[in-house]
């Protein structure tokens, strides 16, 4: 089961996605953590016995300036989080985030579990893979549930549209190599993008111009 925190209306939690994924009553993952709503800790602790992880898909504030909160939160026990390295600069240095994201960030006081492309973390019941797809950011990368049909695709890959490749650390040259290594996964992947609403692989395949020519 994954849930979906989407914030479209909400300017100050930017538009972002946070998701919260395990099945009820057991251990849960949070993909991404750019909300610092409350109601994100209350549904785990309603729903869930644990959170086992925080996955992020890149460093960029609007993913990533809820974690303190919610690590102080549950204070009483060590929640690993993975990223990337090559997004650790844009993690520890708020000059690196982009403009006209708030001046209040707050660097998040962790020590992150470094993932690179092809890892298989395995965490708890969850097996997920890691695919490196930077251009947005370095080190931004998707995370595949293939059990769960879900594919995590942060700011890479929206409904339609890719993630900006005009930021501080983006890298714009490695778009195609990036997102050719999605067209690969079959068609039938729920996709869970950073911002907007959910979609499926093969339909991306099908209209999404930065796809379809690949």
């Amino acid at each position: 089961m994954v849930k979906v925190f989407r914030y479209d209306e909400d300017q100050k939690e930017f538009s972002a996605n946070t998701y919260v994924l395990g099945k009820i009553g057991g251990n849960c993952l949070i993909v991404d953590l750019g909300s610092t709503n409350p109601e994100v800790s209350h549904y785990i602790d309603t729903h869930y016995e644990k959170c086992v992880g925080i996955l992020l898909t890149h460093a960029h504030m609007d993913h990533i300036r809820g974690i303190s909160a919610l690590l102080k939160h549950y204070k009483d026990y060590d929640i690993p989080v993975y990223m990337s390295e090559d997004d650790y600069d844009l993690l520890t240095d708020s000059a690196l985030q982009p403009r006209g994201l708030p001046g209040d960030y707050v660097k998040p006081r962790i020590a992150p579990n470094f993932v690179k492309d092809g890892d298989i973390i395995a965490i708890k019941d969850y097996k997920i893979k890691v695919i490196a797809t930077p251009f947005h950011t370095k080190g931004s990368v998707c995370y595949l549930f293939d059990d769960d049909n879900a594919l995590f695709s942060g700011d890479t890959l929206f409904p339609g549209s890719i993630g900006r490749t005009d930021l501080p650390t983006s890298e714009p040259e490695k778009v195609n190599s990036s997102l050719k290594k999605l067209t690969g996964l079959r068609d039938t992947l729920v996709v869970y993008p950073g911002h907007g609403s959910l979609t499926r692989l093969g339909d991306e395949k099908k209209i999404n111009p930065y796809l379809r020519g690949l």
